[in-house]
């Protein structure tokens, strides 16, 4: 080491981007997988996303396609393979909903109720429940192809085709077929709804208007809120924070400023361009330790991108596959808060299983999650030839437990981008070893490197910053 020996930020904790070749990267990072970012005191940290848990096996082998919380009535409502169960307290006390079999397999379903009656549909007819069964919409002139529900005054509300329908207002399964709206600034069948803030939200291929009950018609555009901006995926649509966010039919990232729809600056673009399909994505919002989170799932594109609303930052979620080494989409296909609980649950795509999502979990149900975080191509500045003395990562350590009493994290590193070198494996902090610093010595020459973090234990791992020593060799 040199007189001339300097410390040097690494730009490991950032934005990754993936729309571009690593190559490309020298400030940005690659990738960030199965981590959250999160700002503290003004910098970025990333901490491993929440771990799940089974909490009820539904038996069916098959997705779980609704969860949602019954606030009236307290408790959790689940379907899978066309079937609804109530779940009645935390302890997971659940028993099967019987009666209509209009619900389809394999497809999301939507929710609405007015707190005595809770509304399903997912493609087909109308069921609804009051807990003790599961009854098709009676009224003939009901819609019988709805996908998205909407409850909203006193009226359920529903898209049919190329109109939304609304029920009786005083009776949400009495229906009038001329009670309806469309699209009004195109002619766009209306493909996906929602309320928020005392107002239905609709979306075609083309277009987006927001309706107000305006206590006469009942319902009015919304003044000055159609804009051209579609849906690609319909089940894309979610609230996050205070704001709408969805798939655009330009397959951007969109999110709404005011009446204003905007692309979100996303560094996945490429990757969702170049999906083979994007129309089955599935997005919901979860809050984790205080941060709204949108879970994007592309199911057939097997990727899972996330957005953290506070912090402007996304990054993926994934599920390691220990047989192929690769990873596959994350497990959660729906999702809902049971506010009572303070239960975040989760449904399995592919599974039957509900699972608990906590920060204070660290595999998902056993099986490891692999926290991934890896740089582009670092210059420091200058592509100079520079000798790495030390590199320093500053992290939470001292995390063993009885289960892991000496929890690993691994480096790699490529140099001026030639074959990745050897995992460096150093403890994360064994009980009582609670020094946030970990050191790699004599990390060689180069004049660019790209560096990767792994952490894989079942322990919980927060990623503060890191730092390395070099010498300017100036060759």
């Amino acid at each position: 080491m040199s007189d001339q020996a300097k410390w040097l930020d690494v730009p490991l904790i950032g934005q990754p981007y993936e729309s571009v070749e690593d190559e490309q990267l020298d400030q940005w990072n690659s990738t960030i997988i199965d981590g959250v970012p999160v700002v503290v005191e003004g910098k970025l940290h990333i901490m491993k996303r929440p771990g799940l848990t089974e909490w009820i096996d539904l038996g069916t082998g098959q997705p779980v396609d609704g969860l949602y919380w019954w606030d009236a009535e307290e408790c959790v409502l689940a379907v899978s393979a066309g079937r609804v169960w109530k779940i009645t307290d935390q302890a997971g006390t659940y028993s099967e909903i019987t009666g209509s079999t209009a619900l389809r397999s394999n497809q999301l379903v939507s929710f609405a109720d007015n707190g005595t009656i809770c509304a399903m549909a997912n493609g087909g007819s109308i069921v609804h429940t009051d807990l003790s069964t599961l009854t098709t919409m009676a009224d003939a002139q009901a819609p019988t192809s709805v996908t998205h529900l909407a409850y909203l005054d006193g009226y359920l509300l529903a898209n049919n085709g190329s109109t939304v329908q609304f029920s009786d207002v005083t009776d949400i399964t009495s229906w009038v077929a001329l009670d309806f709206f469309t699209a009004e600034s195109r002619p766009d069948a209306v493909i996906a709804l929602k309320e928020g803030f005392r107002e239905i939200i609709t979306l075609g291929r083309e277009s987006v208007e927001f309706w107000v009950n305006d206590g006469q018609t009942p319902f009015s555009r919304v003044s000055g809120s159609a804009q051209p901006y579609g849906i690609s995926a319909p089940h894309s649509l979610a609230l996050v924070g205070s704001t709408w966010m969805w798939l655009s039919d330009k397959r951007q990232l969109v999110t709404m400023q005011g009446r204003q729809v905007l692309p979100v600056s996303s560094p996945y673009d490429r990757v969702i361009q170049r999906m083979t399909a994007v129309d089955d994505a599935v997005g919901y919002t979860m809050t984790v330790d205080g941060f709204p989170l949108y879970v994007l799932n592309f199911p057939t594109g097997r990727t899972t991108l996330v957005y953290n609303y506070i912090t402007q930052q996304w990054h993926k979620w994934g599920y390691w596959d220990t047989a192929t080494a690769d990873y596959q989409r994350y497990r959660g296909q729906t999702y809902a808060y049971a506010r009572s609980w303070n239960f975040h649950l989760v449904g399995d795509y592919a599974t039957g299983i509900i699972y608990k999502a906590s920060r204070q979990v660290y595999t998902d149900n056993g099986n490891p999650i692999r926290t991934v975080v890896r740089t582009g191509h670092v210059s420091h500045g200058a592509e100079i030839t520079k000798r790495s003395n030390i590199f320093r990562i500053r992290c939470k350590r001292g995390l063993a437990d009885a289960t892991t009493t000496d929890p690993q994290v691994i480096l790699r590193q490529r140099r001026d981008n030639g074959n990745w070198g050897n995992e460096r494996w150093k403890s994360l902090g064994q009980v009582g070893q609670h020094e946030i610093t970990i050191d790699w010595r004599r990390n060689g020459i180069y004049k660019t490197c790209q560096t990767e973090i792994v952490h894989a234990d079942p322990t919980d791992f927060i990623l503060i910053g890191a730092h390395e020593q070099i010498d300017w060799l100036g060759r």
